[in-house]
């Protein structure tokens, strides 16, 4: 009869820590591509002492396997939307060209279909 033992180390911690260090890595390298992505398509005031305000007041977390972008000026919903949320008072102008409603919607569908994704999460 013929008896053979192993030993071995259990790395399995390890291992779900660097994958999900990995993931939060990946998300978070896909949050920054959804703002660069959002910028310039992003409505914007002329004139006003708030100019810009939409386009960089924008946070961005990981949380476990999400993350979030969230556009902090009071009126970003309104601007995303193009109207208020009883559909009154619509946009009907936006007055830097190229910007307008779904902004952040956009943004999102064209970054989670570029090779950058690809790129983010392959080494995960």
């Amino acid at each position: 009869m013929l008896q053979v033992q192993a030993k071995y180390d259990d790395r399995t911690d390890i291992i779900i820590n660097n994958l999900k260090a990995r993931t939060k890595l990946a998300n978070r390298m896909l949050l920054e591509d959804i703002h660069r992505e959002s910028r310039y398509k992003t409505p914007m005031s002329k004139g006003l002492p708030s100019d810009g305000d939409l386009r960089e007041q924008v946070t961005k977390r990981v949380e476990g396997n999400s993350g979030i972008i969230t556009w902090t000026v009071p009126y970003a919903s309104y601007q995303e939307r193009g109207m208020r949320y009883d559909k009154s008072h619509v946009v009907r102008r936006y007055t830097t060209p190229g910007t307008g409603k779904e902004f952040a919607k956009n943004a999102v569908k064209k970054s989670l279909e570029t090779k950058n994704l690809k790129r983010y999460f392959r080494f995960i």
